[in-house]
């Protein structure tokens, strides 16, 4: 178990650096960073300011020489300035990764409480209506798209019937539970929760079903198990696995994945950050929210991991 945690560590490392490299290497395809740096009405700067420039991004040495620069300076946390506002990167994080983290972390909690009891309960109905039901949200959940989820929820429970605000995160003033706060959650919380209740849905209906028609669960019938006792006792704990070692990386993709939900509720987190910054060619903020997607995919990766031995015994890495 030892060494393969340490193994799993080390291409943690080695997927990060991978991403570096690539991130890197894209932005230096797309073109001369000097030219992103001339703001509207300066194309016509003299050749020496250009490559002053060119010196002050350290354009003027080898390309693995530049890697090298941009790496250490990431990694003494700095990501450089943000194009249009001038103002640091970490500084722009630091202010929208709050919204981010609520609006993931909301819509985890609401796809588990009603993706798993869903799960269990289309299990136990196994063939009944809410059998049926239950599959019918799973697929509605996964087959229909966020952004059209997410227009729709707007168009009737905001424009329509008036009764939740389209957009933005509100003041935020108060107690942070109250209702003016929490109503700014329900639109954006709820579709972005859908398809991850699905996901849930499906993966604890598979595990239950699976668990039910085991050797042990039919052998406590036969001594006579009450059936409540079956599903919550034997079948309920052994079937929780799969969902448990998946909700690392179901919240990271909450996470990440916010970005369409964010643009349509005008949410102020890091995927309405990262379209705003493909818009204005603000390299340097979107250059750290890739990178800080892809260091969220791979430690929730390695987590899942560490997950799958911890909760379930059977497993043994060698």
């Amino acid at each position: 178990m030892r060494k393969f945690l340490i193994r799993r560590f080390f291409y943690m490392i080695l997927s990060v650096i991978a991403a570096t490299i690539i991130v890197f290497m894209l932005s230096r395809l797309a073109g001369d960073p000097r030219l992103l740096y001339a703001k509207p009405g300066g194309y016509g700067i003299t050749e020496e300011q250009f490559e002053a420039i060119g010196e002050s991004l350290g354009l003027d040495r080898p390309l693995i020489v530049q890697y090298g620069i941009w790496l250490g300076r990431i990694l003494k946390g700095d990501l450089g300035k943000s194009i249009v506002s001038e103002r640091p990167v970490t500084r722009i994080l630091g202010e929208k990764i709050g919204a981010t983290l609520q609006l993931g972390v909301a819509s985890w909690i609401l796809a588990t409480i009603i993706g798993v009891p869903l799960g269990v309960l289309s299990a136990v109905k196994r063939g009944a209506v809410f059998d049926y039901l239950g599959r019918g949200f799973a697929l509605f959940g996964q087959a229909l798209p966020n952004f059209w989820l997410a227009i729709m929820s707007v168009l009737i429970f905001a424009v329509g019937l008036g009764w939740l605000p389209s957009g933005t995160r509100g003041l935020q003033d108060g107690f942070p539970f109250s209702w003016q706060n929490l109503q700014y959650f329900v639109l954006p919380t709820a579709t972005l929760a859908w398809g991850a209740a699905a996901g849930y849905l499906r993966i604890t209906r598979s595990a239950m079903l699976e668990v039910l028609d085991s050797e042990y669960v039919t052998l406590a019938r036969a001594k006579g198990v009450s059936h409540r006792m079956v599903i919550w006792k034997h079948a309920f704990r052994n079937a929780l696995i799969p969902p448990l070692t998946v909700s690392t990386v179901l919240l990271t993709s909450l996470l990440t994945g916010a970005v369409v939900i964010e643009t349509v509720f005008a949410w102020p987190g890091i995927g309405n950050l990262a379209v705003q910054a493909v818009d204005a060619n603000d390299f340097p903020v979107l250059t750290a929210v890739v990178l800080l997607f892809v260091i969220l995919w791979v430690v929730a990766n390695f987590l899942t991991d560490i997950a799958y031995a911890v909760v379930d015994p059977r497993i043994k890495y060698s």
